[in-house]
């Protein structure tokens, strides 16, 4: 008989010496030579892509300052191309009109809500200013 040192409960344990040992083994035999899966892993990837110049930072602005063509190209500019600090900083500039879109409306929202009962009186006012000033 052999002693076995039992990790979990610190006890010596005996084994017989007739005792067959089991082993589990992979059922396909190409699986048992493969590399650990590091698909968990995470693995840093170089920063790749282009440094955006200065004349196309040029080109960018120019576009951006003709109207109209400035809203298409805000959305072009941000979801394609290969540049991707260039994709990042029109999807911000998106995000931030988004954001600064809504609050209009909620500032809006409110102050109907402040001022509406009294929206009479002002327009009350407007037409005597109109009469006695003539604008």
């Amino acid at each position: 008989m052999t002693e076995v040192n039992d990790n979990v409960t610190n006890e010596k344990q005996e084994i017989p010496v007739n005792t067959e040992k089991t082993y589990i083994v992979n059922e396909n035999p190409a699986d048992n030579h493969q590399q650990p899966n590091i698909a968990n892993q995470y693995i840093p990837r170089p920063d790749v892509s282009q440094t955006v110049s200065i004349l196309d930072w040029i080109l960018t602005i120019i576009v951006m300052a003709i109207p109209c063509v400035n809203v298409i190209m805000l959305f072009v500019y941000a979801f394609s191309g290969d540049k991707e600090s260039k994709k990042n900083y029109f999807k911000a500039r998106l995000i931030l009109i988004a954001a600064s879109i809504i609050a209009t409306i909620i500032f809006f929202i409110v102050m109907f809500a402040i001022l509406g009962p009294r929206i009479p009186e002002f327009v009350e006012e407007f037409e005597d200013l109109r009469r006695n000033y003539g604008f």
